[in-house]
C-alpha cells in the first residue's frame, strides 16, 4: 500500500502532460472519423516517444526528489515502468473505446475540462 501511494505521488507530477497527450491522440481520432484506423500506428509511436521524453525530463528536473523515493526503497526504474504501464494502459483503453464505440465531441470536451478543473483544484489546494 505504501508503494502504491509513493508511485501515485510521483505520477501526479507528470499526470497532466501525459493526460493531455493521450487526449490529443483521441481528439485526432475523433477528428478523422473513419480514417482513424490508418493513424493508430503513428499515434502508438508518438505515445511511446512522449512517455520516454516526459520521464526523462521528470527525472532530470526532479533529481533531488528521486532521492526521496530511493530512500524509501523505490527505484527510478520501478517508477518509470509502473507509471508508463499505467499511462499506456489508459491510452490503450481510450483508443480502443474510440475505435469501437466512438466518443462524441461534447463528451470528450466535458471529460477533458472536468479532469483539468479537478487537477487544477488539487494543485492549488496543496500549494
Amino acid at each position: 500500500m505504501r508503494t502504491l501511494k509513493l508511485v501515485t505521488r510521483f505520477y501526479s507530477t507528470i499526470f497532466l502532460v501525459n493526460f493531455l497527450i493521450t487526449m490529443s491522440c483521441v481528439y485526432l481520432m475523433i477528428h478523422l472519423g473513419t480514417g482513424a484506423f490508418e493513424i493508430v500506428g503513428v499515434l502508438f509511436w508518438f505515445k511511446v516517444c512522449a512517455l520516454a521524453v516526459i520521464f526523462y525530463f521528470s527525472v532530470t528536473y526532479n533529481k533531488n526528489e528521486l532521492y526521496y523515493y530511493q530512500n524509501l526503497g523505490i527505484s527510478t526504474s520501478f517508477l518509470a515502468v509502473t507509471t508508463s504501464a499505467f499511462d499506456f494502459a489508459l491510452w490503450l483503453a481510450l483508443v480502443w473505446f474510440q475505435l469501437r464505440i466512438g466518443i462524441p465531441g461534447y463528451v470528450f470536451n466535458l471529460v477533458l475540462s472536468g479532469v483539468l478543473l479537478v487537477f487544477l483544484y488539487l494543485y492549488y489546494k496543496n500549494k
